[in-house]
């Protein structure tokens, strides 16, 4: 179906109104409202409210998606793919917010349609993959489960949506950075800490241990129960 000049506009009325109200609170008319046209015009571009669900959320989706495909394939190191995985996901999110934010709010995981819950499953079991890599390759740690890791990543990211706003103090980059310092930092091998010669691990404790730890106690005063007088 040809799409006229108002297409973007529409979709972009719809991904508003989808994040605002949640689909099944947004009508037709809400929508043609906001671009300034009848709701009879509207299916000159659509068959049904759906069609427009599909067109806000399938970019963000297709995007995210081609990009975990794309790194799946190469020979990097699975801590530099998951790394990347996580910038590439949080730009996505930042870069379309809107109609990432509909997504997850109105598809992820709902099982809405076949297709879309093959575009969730192929996306959790690539980044799975990177990270049974890691495991397998002893670069992350044995005990790992990696389909708990890589929904637990999921799941961070995608709470994005609840408290990130684009053009706010905090850029896209560095907040990736931190998800992957938090979350590799769980995953990786760590090598055993220095011993010294009495064959005891040395652990430094922080300043604020130290500062606590050094304060003198002061025992709970305690006092002994009256005696009864006797008549």
């Amino acid at each position: 179906m040809p799409r006229p000049s108002r297409w973007n506009e529409i979709v972009e009325a719809a991904a508003e109104a989808f994040r605002t109200n949640g689909f099944a609170a947004t009508s037709l008319e809400d929508i043609a409202s906001a671009v300034g046209i009848w709701k009879g015009s509207l299916y000159h571009y659509i068959n049904s409210k759906e069609d427009l669900l599909f067109a806000v959320v399938r970019g963000p989706a297709e995007e995210i998606l081609k990009q975990i495909q794309e790194l799946s394939e190469t020979d990097l190191p699975p801590t530099e793919k998951i790394r990347r995985a996580t910038r590439s996901h949080v730009k996505v999110l930042e870069g379309n917010f809107v109609y990432a934010s509909v997504y997850l709010q109105e598809i992820a995981g709902r099982r809405k349609l076949p297709e879309w819950t093959a575009m969730d499953r192929e996306y959790l079991d690539l980044l799975e993959s990177i990270v049974r890599e890691g495991v397998e390759s002893g670069e992350f740690s044995a005990v790992t489960n990696p389909r708990i890791a890589t929904l637990a990543l999921i799941g961070s990211l995608n709470w994005l949506t609840h408290w990130y706003r684009p053009g706010g103090p905090l850029h896209a980059d560095e907040i990736s950075d931190q998800f992957c310092d938090l979350f590799l930092g769980g995953l990786i091998v760590r090598t055993p800490r220095a011993k010294n010669k009495s064959n005891q691990k040395v652990a430094t404790a922080s300043p604020k241990i130290k500062a606590v730890t050094s304060q003198t106690v002061t025992p709970l005063k305690t006092t002994k129960p009256r005696a009864k007088r006797t008549a």
